[in-house]
């Protein structure tokens, strides 16, 4: 394993991070254009904290290649571990250094402007280490206890949601840009964890080439519902580039406590219940439609079962809601039941409705789907719906083994045979995934005895499955502020090994990897 050159990449994107910590300063051009505003007070003091944050952050970038010059490695190539230790360096960095703004604003500037409510007043280095992971892992989850306020945290609000959109899938598109001389090793890793999960469609020979076709289109489908929430949806600039940021990266932060719900805009839910769609659709497809690939559309297996699965999912919650509500509003039922479908499905937990007040039994058909996510190759979290579908087709093809045993099955995606190693690491990765998650529920019960078994379950599955909000004591009008700290360190640590799809930090974790051979 070559650390030196692990350190010095993972230096390299830390150097690119450092200027995105830039970004979040010019935010108040979409609040306002008059030069009198920009340079008051209120504003300047807003900019420290992401000045100072960048500077640390390019400080650090030298030291790591500094570090990285001193250590001598016989191993020149880089190859499947360096992979992994790098996309798990990128992920680790990336939260503690995006956590930077966090502590400036709630340490810095009250000093220096009183008249600022700090953004968190108790333990400021984990809530902001754990507001910035559920950021760039597009979870979603918070732990202010009072969420800040736009005329003085406008930057903030801002950085929350553009650290949701690099995480979405900026992150790793910087590193395929950014890295594109590097083995095909170690680059079939990074892509492998915002990738095509286990049935891989591969776009184009070079992932370089694959990694700027990507990011074209995720510019695109940002730009686009922009304008229309700006124009159509009759929302503020600035407005309109957070609820951006979050939809198209399936994030869920809001730039208001009580997110969509605050807005009470039919027209707002609608377009964005369908970019929130369109995000939970692998990336591969639009590339298809570009490129008017009908057939390789039509013939994805994935693809069908996503949009039957999420139609399915709208009409019976819809139905269920409907019910519930003794059939008194059918289009209420349909615009709230919609809209906390999707959202729950692709993980991106926007709410418009505080759906802990339905019953129990819509709450558990919610939590099946929150478990699937959306599509691989997608900006979602959970599962993956690929994943869904080699279990069931395995499932089947044993019981049919049973009945005919001389006669060869095999699982077939796309019309093509899925090798029995990767038959094999779906169901080892579903093991491990429902492992963690009962080895964590445990866990979290016994931290908390006061909080409900129900709320940490939740509090759990949301997490790992990269959604935010969940049920009970992390309702959509609560969050995970209630938590200890402990709690909040294991949920920080699931929101990782959720984005990183388990293998990769697991793979750390084992004495072996760290071997020579």
């Amino acid at each position: 394993m070559n650390i030196s050159q692990s350190l010095k990449l993972t230096g390299v994107f830390v150097k690119y991070f450092s200027l995105f910590l830039l970004v979040p300063i010019f935010s108040v051009f979409f609040i306002t254009t008059d030069f009198k505003i920009i340079i008051s007070k209120s504003y300047l003091i807003q900019i420290l904290p992401f000045l100072f944050s960048s500077f640390i952050t390019f400080f650090i970038s030298l030291g790591l290649n500094k570090i990285s010059n001193v250590i001598n490695t016989e191993n020149q190539e880089l190859g499947r571990k360096d992979g992994f230790l790098i996309a798990t360096l990128i992920w680790i960095f990336a939260g503690l250094l995006g956590s930077l703004p966090y502590i400036f604003s709630s340490t810095l500037v009250p000093i220096l402007y009183p008249h600022i409510v700090p953004i968190f007043d108790n333990d400021i280095l984990i809530n902001s280490f754990f507001e910035s992971v559920s950021g760039i892992t597009t979870t979603g989850a918070s732990v202010f206890s009072v969420f800040p306020n736009i005329d003085q945290h406008s930057m903030i609000i801002f950085w929350r949601s553009l650290s949701q959109w690099l995480g979405g899938i900026g992150i790793i598109l910087l590193v395929l840009i950014i890295f594109p001389r590097i083995s095909v090793g170690i680059m079939q890793i990074a892509s492998d964890q915002e990738g095509t999960g286990p049935q891989k469609e591969r776009m184009t020979p070079r992932l370089y080439q694959t990694g700027l076709i990507l990011l074209t289109i995720y510019l695109g489908i940002t730009l686009l519902l922009y304008l229309l929430l700006f124009f159509i949806g009759d929302l503020s600039s600035y407005d309109s580039i957070i609820h951006s940021f979050s939809t198209v990266s399936s994030g869920g932060f809001s730039s208001y406590p009580l997110s969509i719900e605050s807005l009470a805009n039919l027209k707002v839910e609608m377009i964005i219940l369908i970019f929130m769609f369109i995000s939970g659709i692998s990336f591969a497809i639009f590339y298809f439609l570009i490129t008017a690939n009908f057939q390789r559309i039509f013939e994805n297996t994935e693809f069908k079962t996503y949009m039957i699965l999420n139609l399915l999912l709208i009409v019976g919650l819809a139905f269920l809601l409907n019910n519930y509500y003794n059939y008194s509003s059918l289009s209420e039922s349909f615009r709230y039941g919609a809209f906390q479908a999707i959202s729950i499905s692709t993980g991106t937990g926007f709410t418009s409705y505080n759906f802990n007040d339905w019953p129990s039994h819509i709450k558990l058909f919610l939590i099946f789907f929150l478990i699937i996510g959306g599509s691989s190759g997608s900006t979602t979290g959970g599962v993956k719906m690929i994943r869904l579908i080699i279990v069931m087709k395995r499932i089947y093809q044993e019981v049919r083994r049973r009945v005919s045993p001389n006669i060869i099955y095999t699982v077939k995606i796309n019309n093509k045979v899925i090798d029995e190693e990767v038959v094999s690491g779906v169901m080892s990765f579903l093991f491990l995934f429902i492992f963690a998650c009962i080895l964590s529920i445990l866990a979290i019960n016994l931290i908390e005895p006061e909080i409900s078994a129900f709320t940490g379950a939740s509090a759990v599955l949301s997490s790992i499955s990269n959604l935010g909000p969940g049920f009970e004591g992390i309702n959509p009008h609560s969050n995970y502020s209630l938590f200890s700290i402990p709690s909040k360190i294991l949920l920080t640590f699931l929101m990782l090994l959720g984005r990183l799809e388990i293998f990769t930090i697991v793979a750390l974790l084992l004495p072996s990897f760290w071997k020579k051979y």
